[in-house]
C-alpha cells in the first residue's frame, strides 16, 4: 500500500468514529494545553528577566577590592586590611583602558550610626547613600518634591527622601538651607558635616543621597583614618565596558589582578540555568497528563482491533502485509495526538492571551512599575509540542499496531 492510501484509509477510519476520536484527543487535548501555557509562563519571565538585565547593562562589571585578614566588615574597631584598595589612582588608571567608557567608585557606610539634624536642632536617624549607578527598573523613578533631585556629583551638596523629614517639617523649607549629616560613633564622640540640601525626592525611604567624596571624608573621621581614600579606597566600582565582549574580557583581567568581580551577563548566565530546570519542572506536569492521555489512544487502537478484525482480515486477503497493517494503526494513533497537539497549542496560546490580560489589568490597577508579557508562545514551542504530541501517539500505538499486524487472515475473516 502506497503512504497516499495509509493517509486516506487512516483519515476514514477516524472520521467514522467523530466522537470516539475527539474524546480520546480531549487527553493530549489537555496535556500540550497544560505543557505550553506553563513553559509559555517560563519563556516569558525569563525574557522579561534578560530584557531587564539588558537595560540595567550587562556591560557593567563590579569590582570589590580583597582583604589581607579576616573579612571586609568594618566594625568601630577599625577597618580591615585590604590587599589592592580601589585607590583614586587605580579607578583613574581604569577610566583610561580603551575598553571601559566609565567608572562609577562607590562608598557605603554601612553599620555607621549616621544622623540628620534638622532646623531647630532635632536629629532624626537616616541612612547615607551614594549615587546610583543605575535606576531599579521594577521601582517608580522618583519625582523631585522640591528644589531639584539631580544625581549628586558637587561635594557639599545632599539630596534627602521626603521619608527621611518627620511630620510637619516642610519640604521647601529645607531646599537651599544648611543642614548636616552627624555622626556618632560607639564611643560617645560625634562629628557633624555641614551639606547644603538641593533638592527633596517623594522616596518614602529616609535616604539622604550624597557624593563619594563626602561619604569618604565621614568613614575617614568614623575609622580615625583622615587620608582613608588613599589607604583604603573605594569599596566598590562599577566599571561599564564598551561593550558585553569588553565586560567579559575585564571581569578576566581584573580576577588575575586579585579583585572581586562580579558582572550582570554571570548573573545572567546562572538565571537561564535556574530557568532551565524550572521549565521542564513546569513541562512535566502537562507530560503526567499526556502519560494519562496515552493511555486512552492504546485503549482507543485496542478497541479499533477489535471492531475492525473482518476489515484487517479482508486487506491482508488482497495483499497488505504486515507492515502496512502496522503502518496504518501508527498512522491513526499519530494523527490522534497531532489532532490533539494543535487544538491543545490553540487553546494554550488562548490562555497566555487571556492571562497576560489579566495581569496587566492587575499591574494596572495597582500602579506597579511593570510594563511586560508574561505569556510568551515562540514558534519553537509550538513546533516541539506539535511533534511532541504526534510522537506520544504513535509510540501510544505501537502495541496496538503490532497486535493487528500479528492477526491471521484466515482466523479474521471468520470472525464476527
Amino acid at each position: 500500500m502506497r503512504f497516499s492510501d495509509l493517509l486516506q484509509t487512516a483519515f476514514e477510519n477516524l472520521g467514522r468514529r467523530k466522537v470516539r476520536t475527539m474524546l480520546t484527543s480531549t487527553g493530549v487535548i489537555v496535556g500540550i494545553l497544560t505543557i505550553v501555557t506553563m513553559v509559555s509562563l517560563g519563556v516569558g519571565v525569563q525574557n522579561e528577566v534578560q530584557a531587564q538585565f539588558a537595560a540595567l547593562g550587562l556591560e557593567n562589571v563590579f569590582v570589590r577590592p580583597n582583604v589581607q585578614q579576616g573579612n571586609d566588615f568594618f566594625t568601630q574597631f577599625g577597618t580591615a586590611r585590604r590587599a589592592n584598595p580601589l585607590t583614586p589612582a587605580v579607578v583613574a588608571a581604569w577610566e583610561r583602558l580603551p575598553e571601559v567608557r566609565s567608572v562609577a567608585a562607590q562608598i557605603t557606610l554601612d553599620g555607621i550610626t549616621t544622623l540628620l539634624e534638622l532646623p531647630g536642632g532635632r536629629l532624626v536617624p537616616v541612612q547615607v547613600t551614594g549615587l546610583e549607578v543605575f535606576a531599579n527598573p521594577f521601582q517608580v523613578p522618583p519625582t523631585a518634591v522640591a528644589g531639584e533631585i539631580t544625581p549628586v556629583e558637587m561635594p557639599g551638596q545632599i539630596v534627602i527622601a521626603a521619608g527621611a523629614l518627620p511630620q510637619g517639617v516642610d519640604a521647601a523649607t529645607v531646599v537651599g538651607r544648611e543642614l548636616a549629616v552627624v555622626l556618632r560613633s560607639p564611643r560617645g564622640e560625634s562629628q557633624r558635616f555641614p551639606l547644603r540640601v538641593i533638592g527633596v525626592s517623594n522616596l518614602e525611604q529616609n535616604d539622604v543621597q550624597a557624593t563619594a567624596a563626602d561619604m569618604a571624608a565621614m568613614k575617614g573621621w568614623w575609622f580615625n583614618t583622615p587620608d582613608y581614600l588613599a589607604t583604603q579606597g573605594y569599596d566598590t566600582a562599577v566599571l561599564r565596558a564598551t561593550d558585553v565582549a569588553a565586560a567579559s574580557q575585564l571581569v578576566r583581567s581584573l580576577r588575575t589582578a586579585g579583585y572581586r568581580v562580579q558582572s550582570l551577563e554571570l548573573i545572567l548566565e546562572q538565571a537561564n540555568r535556574v530557568f532551565a530546570v524550572i521549565n521542564v519542572m513546569l513541562a512535566s506536569v502537562g507530560g503526567l497528563a499526556l502519560f494519562v492521555a496515552s493511555l486512552g489512544i492504546v485503549n482507543t487502537m485496542l478497541m479499533a482491533i477489535y471492531e475492525r478484525t473482518r476489515e484487517i482480515g479482508t486487506l491482508k486477503a488482497i495483499g497488505a502485509s504486515r507492515g502496512d497493517i502496522r503502518g496504518l494503526f501508527m498512522l491513526e494513533a499519530g494523527m490522534i495526538g497531532l489532532l490533539g497537539g494543535a487544538l491543545g497549542i490553540l487553546g494554550g496560546w488562548l490562555v497566555g492571551i487571556l492571562l497576560n490580560q489579566v495581569i496587566g489589568w492587575y499591574i494596572e490597577r495597582e500602579r506597579l512599575p511593570i510594563a511586560a508579557t508574561f505569556f510568551v508562545t515562540p514558534w519553537w514551542l509550538a513546533l516541539a509540542a506539535l511533534g511532541f504530541a504526534a510522537l506520544i501517539g504513535i509510540l501510544a500505538g505501537l502495541y496496538p499496531a503490532a497486535r493487528a499486524a500479528r492477526l491471521d487472515p484466515l482466523v479474521a475473516l471468520r470472525y464476527e
